[in-house]
């Protein structure tokens, strides 16, 4: 799929509490962890081929048949394939140049978003959020990004999840910050199947909590499933001569190094791999002096 909108930390500073207008600083609704692929509506098998001949001929190198490509989407988009919208929405948003090629369009863009919305798809929740912050299209609204943004962590998206950790950890005032609501939502978001999401969860435990083999854990975890960020992060911590920021601690190890590399380089040329096993076949050492997690030592971590 397109890769979804992304939003600044800025949006959380107003996530729940200016829908709680009146309500304690603190007064923070019952955190539910839940997972979008329990929400994501089914996906027609018609319109999933249709779908993938899409994305096969987007990802032909040189000049691209747009016009096919739009039509695939649209035909999926007839059956509620919420994925062809998604991807549809981003060509809209963006324009793709050609002869002919996609036309920018906003409105285009917000009708699709709206149709996920209704349709109740998490992602869709997520990206009208981004669009209400920023006002691509619509008028700018704060409080409209915070309502559909905490509407798309409760029904599982990680993006949406992240962005709520990262305000618990880091957007509120220093005095005000609550590490262990911010560790539910990253957890959440972890163990899910987006790889972005798993890194910064990876992130997180690195920088706010110190907990390198949890960070790790998590790095390895994201590499697994297809990134770059988490095979940069496995191979220099087992380096000869580790950078300070991929120092996580560990004792230097040339065959884990040389294993992450070459990992690396293969998904360099082809992103569309996938390492399933990777966690199962090569589980992380403990950490010299946190063991496997800084907070239970002899416990390796689960997701």
């Amino acid at each position: 799929m397109q890769k979804p909108l992304t939003n600044s930390i800025s949006l959380c500073a107003l996530i729940l509490f200016t829908l709680l207008s009146g309500a304690p600083a603190m007064a923070y609704p019952t955190f539910t962890c839940a997972y979008e692929k329990d929400y994501n509506p089914l996906l027609d098998a018609e319109a999933e081929r249709w779908f993938q001949q899409a994305r096969a001929l987007e990802k032909v190198r040189g000049v691209k048949d747009w016009n096919t490509i739009v039509g695939l989407y649209e035909k999926a988009i007839a059956k509620d394939h919420w994925k062809a919208m998604h991807n549809l929405a981003g060509l809209y948003r963006t324009g793709w140049p050609g002869q002919p090629g996609v036309e920018q369009d906003s409105s285009k863009m917000l009708d699709l978003y709206e149709r996920m919305v209704k349709l109740k798809v998490p992602l869709g929740y997520y990206n009208w959020a981004v669009v209400a912050e920023h006002g691509r299209g619509i008028l700018k609204s704060d409080r409209m990004a915070s309502s559909y943004m905490f509407q798309a962590a409760q029904l599982g998206s990680p993006l949406a999840q992240v962005q709520l950790g990262q305000y618990f950890a880091f957007g509120l005032p220093r005095d005000k910050q609550d590490d262990e609501m911010a560790e539910r939502y990253y957890r959440c978001a972890g163990a899910q199947e987006d790889a972005e999401s798993v890194a910064k969860t990876a992130s997180f435990y690195k920088n706010a909590k110190q907990n390198m083999p949890l960070s790790l854990f998590y790095y390895q975890r994201a590499a697994s499933l297809g990134s770059s960020t988490g095979f940069s992060y496995l191979s220099g911590a087992f380096g000869s001569e580790p950078d300070p920021v991929d120092n996580f601690g560990y004792q230097p190890d040339s065959k884990l190094h040389e294993l992450y590399t070459n990992l690396w380089e293969q998904l360099e040329a082809n992103p569309q791999l996938r390492f399933p096993d990777l966690m199962k076949d090569h589980p992380l050492p403990p950490h010299p002096k946190q063991g496997f997690d800084a907070e239970h030592p002899d416990r390796r971590p689960e997701i």
